[in-house]
């Protein structure tokens, strides 16, 4: 990249050192828009350097936050725990735990979470404009995007995981153990059940015969519970990818329920269950940044997305083709008019844009991703105003309304904007109409002399809530739970954002000694810092942004 930049700037000061003649621009411009339509045969070259970074946003809805509160970027993945409520394919699993188990309040977790998050866009916009008549000039503008997610994840920061990795689909040695005790089991419930069908058929066929025909309703009660208990138990233990960890409730629960049956069977002279099965095989570990990337990306969780790890992309953003024609211009056209202005003075333009969808959006694959534009088709109407006070004050005045058209695009659709765990199967093409955007932005600057400006800047920025389309069912055998229907409508949610940017830069021009004689390449050059100071819609970002201009000028036809 920093070759291109190079390459890019040796080639456009030569060839403004070859073409290089009077502009007939303003002595000081300063930073911002503003209503300046290009003289007729002038070429500007603008390239344009803004970094911005941001870690917080203005929250909508989150729990324990008052409205439009500042909250952290990660919040949406720092979850207390890790349940049905993110995977609820673990509700089967929870819930044939609550019947070995017997505790019908115990809740399966895989664990806490805590992420933090700090995103940073680096953008280059290279912008080419012409004037083609005393009127009109046309402009594009090409912007080269590099974005950077810096992610923390951290994962049982509590020690509060009760679930952990099934061992015995790993290790043998876990497997023959669950083996083990279900034919002990097994051995137990038909050796029992052999005995009472004995005495039952014969009453002297065995001196323990009297007692177990007295007692032959828990003998069958024993055997039929230790045959749903040996089942659940396998069912559970040989091919769920999780089970109870050791040392935790719902382990330590399964095994003294193994203990009681051995007890209840030996007390019928059945010796089936060894002293030395004293359950099935637990997990080992509560869960590790490393397992929990491993449910997050392969196919047998479901989710089958990217790892939440720090991401660079770099990619062309969406291009702008616009024209922009001056309504009013008290000025003058003469040189000494636009270089010593005095009194009021006031012009307007206005201008239309065309946006080309170019850029590469976030990823549906990964959670944290951040698209080098929105890569959507649409046009947008601007008006610009300027007015002066002397020589040394002067004021811009933007409005923008910014209309996109309708497109489909592979989203996936969460239920509520902080449910960001959105399995495969809620990847759908979706029809999307991204809401319109207003803007109104303002400048005030003070030329201090001949070559420098400072200035400060203000904008106002409203987009109206997204609207998204498309209703898909989904069956049982896809979702491991149950039949579900999904509505692209629910995407709408927290897409309304109301933003309020304040900032200041300054400007160095030798516009003024160009026009002199003095200097041979017309040039400017401004600093902008800007930062986002209220905003609202529950994922409107907190911004900051520091930005770098440099303006080249040549003549390319007339006088």
């Amino acid at each position: 990249m920093r070759r291109l930049l190079v390459g890019v700037s040796t080639v456009t000061l030569a060839f403004m050192a070859v073409f290089a003649n009077p502009a007939g621009a303003q002595r000081v411009l300063g930073i911002g828009d503003d209503a300046l339509v290009l003289p007729q045969g002038v070429l500007r070259f603008r390239t344009i350097g803004n970094w911005t970074w941001f870690n917080e946003r203005y929250g909508k809805d989150t729990p324990g936050r008052p409205l439009g509160a500042l909250e952290p970027l990660g919040i949406d993945f720092t979850l207390d725990t890790i349940g049905t409520k993110q995977f609820p394919n673990l509700a089967s699993l929870q819930g044939g735990l609550q019947q070995l188990t017997g505790n019908p309040n115990w809740h399966a977790t895989l664990g806490n979470t805590v992420v933090n998050l700090r995103d940073h866009v680096t953008a280059f916009p290279f912008v080419f404009e012409a004037g083609l008549s005393k009127r009109f000039s046309i402009g594009i503008q090409v912007p080269y995007v590099h974005t950077q997610t810096s992610a923390f994840f951290n994962v049982n920061t509590a020690n509060q995981g009760n679930l952990g990795f099934n061992p015995a689909l790993a290790v043998a040695a876990a497997a023959t153990q669950n083996a083990t005790m279900n034919t002990q089991f097994t051995t137990a419930a038909n050796t029992l059940e052999g005995s009472i069908a004995a005495c039952q058929a014969n009453p002297a066929a065995s001196p323990q015969c009297p007692a177990l025909l007295a007692n032959q309703a828990n003998a069958a009660s024993l055997i039929a519970n230790s045959r749903a208990f040996a089942a659940g138990i396998n069912q559970i233990y040989t091919t769920s990818p999780f089970v109870p960890i050791v040392g935790t409730d719902a382990q330590l629960a399964i095994e003294a329920r193994v203990a009681a049956f051995r007890a209840l069977y030996n007390s019928f002279g059945v010796t089936s269950i060894a002293a030395t099965t004293t359950g099935p095989f637990a997990s080992q570990n509560r869960l590790t940044v490393r397992d929990a990337q491993r449910i997050l990306s392969e196919p047998a969780f479901g989710i089958v997305a990217d790892p939440l790890q720090s991401v660079s992309r770099s990619h062309i953003g969406d291009i702008d083709i616009g024209g922009k024609f001056s309504i009013f211009d008290s000025f003058g056209g003469s040189t000494p008019a636009r270089m010593s202005p005095k009194g009021l003075n006031f012009r307007s333009a206005v201008g239309v844009t065309f946006r080309l969808p170019t850029a590469q959006i976030e990823s549906p694959d990964n959670f944290i991703d951040i698209g080098s534009g929105r890569k959507a088709t649409t046009v947008e109407g601007r008006w610009f105003g300027d007015v002066l006070l002397g020589s040394r004050f002067w004021e811009s005045f933007i409005v923008r309304f910014n209309k996109p058209f309708g497109d489909d695009q592979e989203i996936r659709i969460i239920d509520l904007p902080n449910e960001e765990l959105a399995p495969l199967y809620r990847k759908q093409n979706v029809h999307r109409q991204l809401g319109t955007t207003f803007e109104f932005e303002t400048a005030p600057r003070i030329v201090v002399n001949d070559y420098l400006a400072v200035s400060g800047w203000y904008l106002y920025r409203n987009h109206r809530q997204d609207d998204y389309t498309g209703t898909f069912t989904i069956p049982a055998a896809v979702t491991g739970f149950s039949d579900i229907t999904i509505d692209a409508a629910t995407l709408d949610l927290e897409t309304e954002q109301t933003e309020h940017r304040l900032g200041g830069g300054i400007s160095f021009s030798n516009l003024f000694s160009f026009e002199e004689g003095k200097s041979k390449i017309p040039f400017e050059v401004q600093y902008l810092h800007w930062q986002t100071v209220k905003g609202a819609g529950g994922n409107q970002p907190k911004f900051f942004t520091d930005q770098v201009q440099l303006r080249l000028y040549a003549r390319i036809f007339g006088h």
